[in-house]
């Protein structure tokens, strides 16, 4: 749910998504990847400021107002909480977590002198210092990143949303080389964004880290398509509040209305997830819900498959025979299983089709397509799997999407035995991989 000025993820990056349009529309400072001047990032938090990493530190737990967590990121999408000590955080192994204001002569507190000071263990401990924003409302928010590595060995700085595979950017911080990137998005109630330092080698001692977050005007929604996260449901359905689309009526083999199941999600923080039994599905009735497929869209969901199928099964398909638009993502039987990604394609109506090995479908795997009008790129959990070397810029459907089923095959496919979580459908190119 996040994107272009507006969940607008306004990030720099272009080519971390090989896309042609990014929702990041911000640039490294000097000595960047890029060679751009981040003079568009703000350098202090923008009013109306929610809330100011270092500002906000106070030793507590949760810093001032509560908005904040300190965390040792285990990278498995597990998180202990540091612990405070001396107006400190302590974590594992060296990380560690002050500000500039405790200690002004630390030699990156020149540069930003308002920010956080980061002390990673590095790569061989088994943890990363993090620090965790939870959005409290429904509302378009801009976080504004900063980071600067005094001296020493490079360090991999990770913006992400809720788990590592929601990557939102990624930037290597290079000694004496500040890092600069902002995003607006659409946040919903919950959503976790959290900043890692990640070194994949050496870590560094005080590593200065700003991060702002700031209410934006841009009305709600902005990019955000489709939004379906699966808590305390009851009955048939489950309305899409949050994206203000319609309602997933959850449909036996019959086509009948059923009763919604939930389990557990992909890791605890994450919640619910929604149980799609062997021949059953989760439909939109209405066609005027189908996506905007007319600028670059980013799909992504959580997925975990109970028992195999001998057919092919579908975990997402808005796929429109007609127009000759839409995606379809499936996973195809066999050992290995496949995973496989549908996209419509110039001239219409026709589709392009790729397919990758999906290792360990039996666990949870968060698959994220990203179509831009130069092609499709699919990653999973965080990590290139495939694309679709095509032009792709005719994807209009009339068909919502269906989870677990496509309905346009004769007869229509429901063959997904599994659980999906937090589907979420964006306009704009988010990146592929970590």
């Amino acid at each position: 749910m996040v994107l272009t000025e507006g969940l607008g993820l306004v990030l720099g990056l272009v080519l971390l998504a090989g896309c042609s349009e990014s929702l990041f529309g911000t640039r490294h400072a000097a000595g960047g990847d890029d060679g751009g001047s981040g003079d568009d990032v703000p350098a202090a938090c923008a009013a109306p400021c929610i809330a100011d990493a270092a500002a906000d530190f106070d030793g507590s737990l949760g810093g001032l107002g509560n908005h904040w967590r300190y965390l040792d990121d285990r990278r498995d999408r597990n998180w202990i909480q540091m612990m405070a000590s001396g107006g400190e955080m302590t974590g594992a192994g060296g990380n560690r977590i002050t500000t500039c204001a405790a200690h002004p002569d630390a030699p990156a507190c020149a540069a930003l002198p308002g920010a956080l000071l980061v002390s990673s263990a590095g790569a061989t401990s088994n943890a990363d210092p993090a620090i965790e924003f939870t959005a409290s409302t429904t509302q378009v928010i801009q976080l504004s990143l900063r980071a600067l590595v005094p001296s020493g060995a490079d360090q991999v700085i990770r913006l992400y949303r809720n788990s590592r595979e929601d990557v939102l950017f990624t930037g290597t911080a290079t000694a004496g080389a500040t890092l600069a990137q902002a995003i607006t998005l659409d946040a919903l109630p919950g959503d976790r964004f959290l900043v890692a330092v990640a070194p994949t080698g050496k870590g560094a001692t005080d590593v200065a880290v700003q991060l702002f977050a700031s209410a934006r005007p841009t009305p709600f929604p902005s990019s955000c398509q489709l939004a379906l996260r699966f808590e305390n449901i009851t009955g048939f359905s489950t309305t899409d509040l949050l994206c203000l689309k319609g309602a997933y009526t959850h449909l036996n083999s019959q086509g009948n209305p059923t009763s919604i199941t939930l389990g557990s999600g992909p890791f605890l923080e994450q919640g619910n997830a929604i149980k799609i039994p062997d021949g059953t599905s989760f439909h939109d009735y209405n066609p005027t819900d189908a996506l905007d497929y007319a600028h670059d869209v980013t799909v992504q969901f959580w997925a975990l498959q109970l028992t195999p199928s001998a057919s092919t099964a579908w975990l997402f398909s808005d796929l429109d025979v007609t127009r000759g638009g839409g995606v379809g993502i499936s996973i195809l039987p066999g050992a290995p299983a496949m995973l496989e990604v549908t996209a419509g394609a110039n001239p219409a109506p026709s589709f392009v089709h790729a397919s990758a090995t999906y290792p360990n479908p039996g666990s949870w795997q968060f698959i994220r397509v990203v179509h831009t009008s130069v092609g499709v790129q699919v990653c999973v959990n965080g990590d290139r799997a495939m694309s679709l070397d095509a032009d792709t810029t005719n994807l209009a459907t009339g068909q919502p999407p269906d989870l677990g089923k496509d309905v346009q095959d004769v007869p229509a496919a429901a063959s997904f035995d599994g659980l999906l979580d937090d589907v979420r459908v964006i306009t704009g190119a988010l990146p592929c991989a970590m």
